[in-house]
């Protein structure tokens, strides 16, 4: 129902979010979407800067996205003693969930801010403030549109040779009998995948925006393919998240079309396919041998090659 729009600095793309107002003189105010340390918490924001609350503290920022809705769809605030559907949705790690709502009645106006579905918080002056007088921002659709969508796309050309190495020891691909290997066919829209790492493991999206290679055959380690357009993909997992790269290392994302949610597919001599984000060119998901944690490196490491399963 909306996609998000990374800032650089534009005027906030639509209008309908435009649901906040401070009476200092600034004036009004978008609900937008912050990137943070501790997740992608709700804010307030406008052209070029942002603002969101967290540890008792008003923090401003430049890294966040401006919401962008599709055609066909209604912003409304609406008041509600439990999330209401269609509620825009955040996450904040030592939380959970967390929903954009509009702070009323505070002397400041009406501020966009967050709430974890009890009590809500905005930033003012520099600080945090709670409060329970708030609204849900709640996108609906009235129309949507019939989806375009794209023949399948086989995993585009290697831009690179990548010499062969010799397999370092510890787990080994196997080449034939089902198990993992790339499907002769390539990626198409709505296949099920999982991705075998150097670690033995699955690559996996947790919901606290960890990504690592330490994933069994569960929900955070089993991905919904989609093709974004041609050579561009997505991969989202059975609860929701979205494998990224953001701020240079790997996280999850919460919405569909978030820019730093597409990757280009690279399919490598020995089978195995490697990730390159859309938004930061050459640099590619990565995992750890020890430990299994997920780091950005350069392409045709051994730390980028996942091998894919068809589930």
């Amino acid at each position: 129902m909306y996609d998000l729009v990374r800032n650089h600095g534009q005027h906030p793309p639509d209008e309908k979010f435009k649901v906040g107002h401070q009476n200092d003189g600034s004036g009004h105010y978008w609900a937008v979407l912050v990137d943070t340390p501790h997740g992608q918490i709700p804010g307030k924001g406008r052209a070029g800067k942002a603002w969101y609350s967290y540890g008792g503290k008003e923090v401003e920022t430049p890294n966040f996205s401006h919401f962008m809705g599709r055609p066909g769809c209604q912003v409304s605030l609406q008041k509600s003693r439990v999330p209401p559907a269609g509620a825009v949705t955040g996450h904040q790690h030592n939380v959970g969930p967390v929903y954009s709502v509009i702070c009323h009645h505070t002397r400041h106006g009406k501020i966009p801010g967050k709430s974890d579905g009890k009590h809500a918080w905005y930033g003012w002056g520099g600080k945090e403030t709670q409060t329970n007088d708030f609204s849900y921002v709640v996108v609906t659709q009235s129309y949507v549109p019939p989806p375009q969508p794209y023949p399948p796309q086989p995993y585009p050309p290697q831009p690179y040779p990548v010499p062969p190495r010799p397999h370092p020891g510890g787990y080994h691909p196997p080449h034939h009998g089902g198990g993992y290997g790339p499907p002769p066919q390539g990626l198409s829209n709505g296949m099920t995948v999982r991705f075998r790492c150097k670690t033995g493991k699955n690559l996996r999206v947790m919901a606290n925006g960890d990504v690592n290679g330490m994933g069994g055959d569960g929900q955070w380690a089993t991905f919904t393919v989609h093709v974004l357009g041609p050579g561009r993909y997505g991969f989202c997992n059975k609860n929701n998240y979205w494998l990224a790269i953001k701020g240079g290392r790997p996280c999850s994302a919460m919405a569909y079309g978030d820019p730093d949610a597409g990757f280009l597919l690279h399919l490598n001599y020995d089978n195995s396919v490697s990730f390159e984000s859309q938004t930061h060119p050459g640099r590619y998901i990565g995992v750890k041998r020890k430990g299994g944690h997920a780091k950005t490196a350069v392409g045709g490491k051994p730390s980028t090659k996942f091998y894919t399963q068809v589930v």
